[in-house]
């Protein structure tokens, strides 16, 4: 996708092979932002009662109150994700995706040219919309279509391919193409993984990502993007996987039955 997230107060912190951490995260960041607006609200309807002489302005500051208790939060992230600001900073997200593409366009030989087609998606940061829209246009023709989307691909050296159950039929050409090399880990992983991205509305899709890993237990994570501190541009990771999909285009049928 080549759309822009707005910048943000936290990052969008994903731990793809590990759900529960993602979604403890999740929740924590709501858990803040309701206490912030709890807190304010409270504040406001307790300062109500200092108004008592004036009824009207007593009922005004008290609605106030009220009305950031139920809404604050939720109003604050659809004007940030909807209107805020655009991140400078995107050099992973989805910069490193972008630019993959187009690595992988002047590097393919004029006979494959033919054989692959690239989409850039809109609107992936406003809730899949762009490959939304795709999909329901192609809907038959990406049935048994292999997808690869190349998403945040440039922060961490652990390259980690999130494969959905239709598309383990292509796993073969997967491990062909994609292998290990001295500044890239790979892992093609077909199970127990969760990556929030366009690929997850395709039957056959595969999503990629960089990741860092933990040194003691070893868990894979994102942690910059959606902020200014995503700056970070492996040109090594670019390349290889601009290597490994020519290579992918190279040996992949143009058909494979269910």
């Amino acid at each position: 996708h080549y759309d822009t997230c707005a910048v943000l107060p936290f990052p969008n912190f994903i731990t793809p092979k590990n759900f529960l951490i993602y979604l403890l995260y999740q929740i924590a960041v709501s858990v803040l932002l309701l206490g912030v607006g709890y807190g304010v609200g409270f504040l406001l309807m307790y300062l109500s009662q200092f108004f008592a002489s004036n009824q009207q302005l007593m009922a005004i500051v008290y609605f106030i109150g009220v009305f950031v208790v139920q809404y604050w939060p939720l109003a604050v992230v659809i004007w940030l994700i909807g209107f805020g600001a655009a991140n400078k900073h995107t050099a992973n997200d989805n910069t490193s995706g972008v630019t993959t593409l187009i690595d992988i366009m002047n590097a393919l030989p004029d006979e494959l040219k033919n054989k692959v087609a690239f989409v850039f998606f809109d609107l992936e940061e406003a809730g899949l919309i762009g490959s939304s829209a795709f999909k329901s246009k192609h809907r038959k023709t990406m049935k048994n279509k292999l997808l690869v989307n190349f998403d945040c691909v440039s922060d961490g050296e652990n390259m980690l391919f999130a494969i959905k159950r239709k598309a383990k039929k292509f796993l073969p050409y997967l491990e062909s193409a994609f292998i290990d090399r001295d500044k890239v880990t790979v892992e093609l992983a077909t199970h127990g993984v969760f990556y929030p991205s366009d690929q997850s509305l395709f039957p056959c899709g595969v999503g990629v990502a960089a990741l860092k890993k933990t040194k003691r237990l070893g868990i894979l994570y994102m942690n910059r993007i959606h902020t200014p501190r995503d700056v970070i541009f492996r040109e090594e990771n670019i390349e290889y996987l601009t290597q490994g999909a020519v290579k992918l285009a190279q040996i992949l049928p143009n058909d494979i039955s269910e």
